[in-house]
């Protein structure tokens, strides 16, 4: 990864921010400037100097993991503040940047207390350099993929009439640290018959439900890079209904990805999807004497060192695609206390439209 071209992009954004330095001290920021894993760090970054402060716990993956323009600066149990007042006298900063949307108010006010400097907050500098992905970042995202569909494809072959949510759950974890990736990227969304009507439902004991929807959304982080796919498959057959809903929801996915491509609102894709579930009768219901949605959360969004970030697709976004992201698009039926369908790949985003990242077929798959 080009670490050097990141540290420079940070460097330019300071004199706009007014600010001499940026500390950086969200884990997932510090390992896309640096390539640090490891669980505690803060840097610094300034015109002239990259400083990466942690323990001794770390001395080892510094040396083996972050990229050369930084300098280590031992870090353990102290009071950041005044840690940072020690730096700022010898590297020239009076005005220093933090990351608000990562820092605690307690944490923020120990930094206006004791480092001598005055504190700027600022929000998003760094997500907003993670948006748009280099070569680099999209062939490691595709890797990610490949393993997660792998994984998928084995949990397809162990579907049997006694299996549980929670045992095809384990066994996706199992695998997929057999095959080399570090976690998955979000607890395993595995859901069988009515549990499927949750869109984020947690794994339980229950077996397998003939002919209902089974939905699986997994994700693996390999090499720091996330993936995000669902799949919505059935055994022993297709109750009466669901193939129709199961269609209905494979073209809005479709529709939506055909019409997105740079220059085009998050919030326009999101439409595309919305109307043609809304247009084939599943606009809203009646619930608790409220109106609720059939398809009731955003088309899709960004995935990267995060399994969520920007852009996010959804009716209230004003963000605008740009050639770069990295996008899913999946639309959902939920059928409350019945089952739901929801469909999901991972795309790129090109000049002339999308190109879909992953491999394997969205057709209704039947387990007999």
């Amino acid at each position: 990864m080009n670490y050097a071209q990141r540290i420079q992009r940070i460097r330019d954004s300071l004199a706009g921010h007014q600010i001499d330095a940026i500390l950086v001290s969200y884990l997932k920021n510090i390992f896309y400037l640096s390539g640090f894993s490891g669980s505690t760090a803060e840097i610094i970054i300034s015109e002239e100097d990259a400083l990466f402060l942690t323990d001794s716990r770390y001395y080892e993956r510094f040396k083996e993991e972050v990229h050369e323009g930084y300098k280590l600066v031992p870090f353990y149990q102290e009071s950041l503040g005044r840690k940072l007042k020690e730096l700022a006298g010898r590297h020239g900063i009076g005005r220093l940047g933090i990351e608000a949307d990562h820092l605690s108010l307690t944490q923020v006010e120990e930094l206006k207390e004791n480092s001598g400097v005055d504190i700027v907050p600022l929000s998003g500098v760094v997500e907003k350099l993670r948006i748009v992905k280099d070569d680099e970042e999209i062939a490691a995202l595709e890797r990610a993929i490949r393993l997660k569909e792998e994984v998928f494809t084995e949990l397809v072959g162990l579907i049997r009439g006694d299996v549980t949510e929670a045992d095809l759950a384990a066994e996706f974890e199992y695998r997929l640290r057999k095959k080399g990736a570090q976690v998955a990227s979000f607890a395993p969304i595995v859901a069988f018959g009515k549990n499927s009507s949750k869109p984020h439902a947690t794994f339980t004991s229950q077996t397998l439900v003939p002919t209902m929807p089974l939905t699986f959304d997994l994700g693996v982080e390999l090499d720091g890079y996330c993936s995000d796919m669902t799949r919505t498959v059935f055994y022993g057959g297709v109750a009466q209904g669901w193939r129709e809903i199961y269609t209905l929801v494979r073209e809005a996915k479709e529709a939506a990805a055909a019409a997105a491509r740079a220059g085009v609102r998050c919030a326009d894709v999101d439409r595309v999807a919305r109307d043609i579930i809304c247009q084939g009768g599943y606009d809203s219901y009646k619930a608790d004497g409220e109106e609720r949605k059939y398809f009731g959360h955003g088309l899709g969004h960004g995935v990267g060192v995060e399994v969520h970030e920007a852009p996010r697709l959804n009716n209230q976004s004003e963000e605008i695609l740009e050639v770069g992201n990295i996008v899913t698009i999946e639309p959902g039926i939920y059928l409350p206390d019945q089952g739901g369908i929801r469909i999901e790949d991972m795309y790129v985003v090109r000049g002339d439209g999308l190109v879909n990242l992953n491999a394997l077929p969205t057709d209704i798959l039947v387990v007999e």
